[in-house]
């Protein structure tokens, strides 16, 4: 992502280079577009594609999973009741608004077009991009950027010390806005065909025809994030589909739990029946079991980090803990926590739901960044690791866990 995206902050200001050095000046994006959105109302969605030259690949044929993807989001989010209205953004070194006109908008993805819309189209410092957006979700506005998102050190720099200076500015940004707003991330990471110049982190291009993975980042108020992810699935995507997503909330929340009667061989108490056990025994199997439904729906989690028991984190060891879908009838409940254990004893069961950065992180970040023809480097793209770990950090400095869950055992 070799593109220059700077602080656009309220009212006019000045964007500047990598050098300090003033570039232009632009009103915020929502004066741009015109709207302003009621405090009480839906909020004003702002969707921005990034325009610079490396994204010219993602569009560079008639039909890509890239473009297909982005017109099958646009659109559901364009029908479905969850916005006030549906601003359509290119951006790189400024925001340039376009007509609200979804169709005009992705048949008019391709280099040329690309090319057209101008604007400063050289690198990109992201921290300054996150503070760009955290503005941007001021005023009742939900914000979603469609990027490669490449860092670009530039040639003869520490990429090493870049990268580690750009993941505490993002973790700094971030952090300062938690302290007044209920914020939500979601990062979706999908693929798609690439047909163009790709460059590295010294800013040397190389023509490449293959899959790359691209971005598409959901910013806002937690509850119209959780409304806009209820309402368009990562199911509903087309193209390649969603192959992987990052999630961050705030901790230490509350969540509706309850023990579920007929579970296994124990009896409620009268007092507390949603979280305290009496009369324990062992069922026909030889160990004392019982279930807890869960309502997790708040938390924005995919099913996947849900499920996975090394997730979560149990004051007793000696319990093991197998997790599904609540079961039918189970109103108002997403999942179902199925306890174990060959031990019978009193317990204070203490289940924490940790968060935590998924493996997959990892997995797709290219910490070299310079040769896009190694071993597996198509497919992944440089610094990401630092662009995720700068969020998480942000949002875990107070607490580790997302909720917990209390039960009493008798």
């Amino acid at each position: 992502m070799k593109y220059r995206m700077m602080l656009l902050l309220a009212g006019m200001m000045a964007l500047t280079g990598c050098d300090g050095r003033p570039k232009t000046e632009n009103r915020r994006a929502g004066q741009l577009a015109g709207v302003v959105s009621k405090p009480d109302s839906k909020p004003a969605v702002h969707v921005y594609i990034e325009n610079s030259g490396s994204m010219d690949g993602y569009a560079g044929r008639d039909k890509t999973d890239f473009k297909t993807s982005v017109y099958t989001y646009l659109s559901d989010i364009k029908i479905a009741d969850v916005t006030d209205s549906l601003n359509l953004f290119y951006i790189n070194g400024e925001i340039i608004p376009h007509s609200p006109d979804v169709s005009d908008f992705i048949e008019k993805l391709n280099p040329a077009t690309f090319r057209l819309r101008g604007g400063d189209r050289g690198a990109t410092n992201i921290s300054r991009l996150i503070h760009t957006l955290l503005q941007e979700t001021l005023e009742n506005k939900t914000a979603i950027l469609v990027s490669d998102f490449i860092f670009s050190p530039g040639k003869g720099k520490n990429a090493e010390a870049y990268l580690i200076n750009q993941q505490i500015g993002i973790k700094m940004n971030m952090a300062e806005a938690l302290k007044t707003r209920d914020l939500a991330v979601i990062v979706y990471q999908l693929s798609s065909e690439f047909n163009g110049t790709y460059y590295n982190r010294e800013d040397r291009p190389t023509l490449i025809d293959g899959r790359r993975p691209f971005y598409i980042w959901i910013m806002g108020d937690a509850k119209q994030v959780g409304e806009l992810r209820k309402k368009i699935p990562v199911s509903s995507f087309k193209g390649s589909g969603v192959e992987h997503t990052f999630t961050m909330v705030r901790g230490n929340q509350t969540v509706d739990y309850a023990i579920r009667p007929g579970t296994g061989k124990f009896s409620l108490d009268r007092q507390s029946p949603k979280n305290k056990i009496t009369h324990a025994g062992k069922d026909h199997r030889g160990k004392l079991s019982f279930a807890v439904n869960v309502n997790f729906s708040a938390l924005l989690l995919d099913d996947d980090y849900l499920k996975n028991p090394d997730n979560y984190e149990l004051s007793d060891k000696d319990y093991q803990l197998h997790i599904t879908d609540a079961p039918g009838g189970a109103h108002g409940y997403t999942h179902s926590l199925n306890f174990s254990s060959q031990q019978i004893k009193p317990s204070r069961l203490s289940v924490k739901l940790k968060t935590g950065v998924p493996q997959w992180v990892e997995q797709i970040n290219d910490e070299e960044g310079l040769d896009i023809h190694a071993e597996g480097a198509m497919g992944k793209t440089y610094g990401i690791s630092y662009l995720i770990n700068g969020i998480y950090e942000a949002f875990t400095l107070k607490q580790d866990f997302y909720t917990e869950i209390k039960i009493s055992i008798n």
